[in-house]
């Protein structure tokens, strides 16, 4: 491989056509013909071909085949330090001799050659034979306890996970393998006295009986309570499971109880008498549960919005921007109500619209918000406002 050196020639004494031209504005230093073609991009026998030509001008000096400066190629030349075809390395001695440095001012010590990683087996010796590393690994991996996985409290999600769904159809399929032939006293006997994944799969049970046995064990606990609220289907068993106000106030079970469609009203008022109104509200409106659950969580919504405090029904209204009100067919809002919302300021579209929709919204709330300077800025607003029957007078007048 050629190197060309440029050579201080007026440009006016050569007679160059516009590519060697510029190929001759490339060389600003020691290069070889594999670099020029690179930061010109032509071919290389075309390269070549004018370097000839320059040569030949006097405009560049070619030499013998020398290294191009790259650090690839240095190992190819034993004068210059680098990496040798053996893969030896040089040391900061050998680049300052190179250079005409003293050499003795530089530590002489060679790197450490670069150590190849190891080849990992394909198959191991151990005491019972080969086997493949692999297979070796997963039986560490069994020999280990297995930890137990930190429960979050009131996450409702976590239920629904696949290793508790496949637990759930190991047990099924041992009550339908081992119980399910056996007669109701059987089961009922057994329920009593089971324990372990047998009273887990008696939970499967669609008798009552078998249920109120289950949970008169006395080694069964939340995980047989949860079983039960979501698969057994008759309103007795699920009666019977309500009565345990201990296990009512786990979430997981109270959960399973309101997606069951079975819930009886029994049920449903043991699990939503002791909530709030904000809690009452997010079950009717929920979609997980069934629809005639839902008609049943409004009704309950309607009766405790009339029993509730004024603080209860003000917050549960700024808080769900009016969207509630659309359930509270035939309430009301008392004076302190009305107070508390008067004495805050609005500017919410959704919320003044909801409230301006409602039937029963009293006269003093409405002119509070018609007199907000985000209502008199917005026509559609207002004219919604005006079109309610319950919007005083003297308010009509000032327009």
């Amino acid at each position: 491989m050629k190197t060309l050196r440029p050579r201080p020639v007026p440009l006016s004494a050569l007679e160059l056509t516009p590519e060697e031209g510029f190929v001759l504005s490339r060389i600003d230093g020691r290069l070889s013909t594999r670099d020029l073609v690179a930061l010109t991009g032509l071919d290389e026998r075309r390269v070549e071909q004018i370097v000839e030509k320059l040569a030949g001008a006097g405009a560049v000096v070619l030499e013998a085949a020398e290294p191009s400066g790259y650090l690839a190629d240095s190992g190819s030349n034993p004068e210059l330090p680098g990496t040798s075809d053996e893969g030896d390395v040089t040391s900061l001695a050998d680049f300052a001799a190179a250079l005409g440095m003293d050499p003795s001012s530089f530590a002489a010590s060679h790197p450490e050659p670069a150590r190849e990683a190891p080849v990992r087996p394909e198959r191991i010796e151990t005491q019972s034979g080969a086997m493949p590393v692999a297979a070796e690994l997963e039986e560490v991996r069994e020999e280990e306890p297995p930890g137990e996985e930190e429960a979050i409290p009131g996450d409702v999600d976590a239920e629904e996970t696949p290793s508790r769904d496949a637990d759930e159809r190991t047990y099924r399929a041992l009550y339908e393998q081992k119980w399910h032939k056996l007669t109701t006293d059987e089961r009922v006997a057994a329920a009593k006295t089971a324990s372990g994944a047998d009273l887990l799969a008696l939970c499967f049970d669609a008798e009552a009986r078998v249920v109120g046995a289950v949970l008169e064990n006395a080694s069964h606990g939340l995980e047989h309570a949860r079983l039960v609220a979501a698969h057994h289907h008759t309103s007795v068993g699920l009666e019977i499971l309500s009565r345990r106000q201990d296990v009512l106030r786990d979430v997981m079970v109270e959960r399973r109880l309101l997606r069951n469609p079975q819930a009886g009203d029994i049920v449903l008022g043991r699990v939503m008498g002791p909530k709030r109104v904000m809690q009452t509200y997010k079950v009717a409106i929920d979609r997980e549960v069934p629809e005639l659950t839902r008609v049943k969580a409004r009704g309950m919504l309607r009766q405790k919005f009339q029993t509730s405090t004024p603080e209860e029904r003000a917050d549960l209204v700024l808080r769900t921007e009016g969207r509630c009100l659309i359930l509270m067919t035939g309430c009301t809002f008392d004076a302190k109500t009305t107070q508390i919302l008067c004495g805050r300021p609005f500017n919410s579209v959704l919320f003044i619209q909801n409230l301006a929709k409602w039937p029963a919204t009293p006269p003093g709330l409405l002119a509070h918000l018609f007199k907000q300077p985000f209502v008199r800025k917005s026509a559609p607003l207002k004219k919604l406002l005006l079109q309610h029957p319950n919007l005083p007078g003297d308010v009509k007048r000032q327009i």
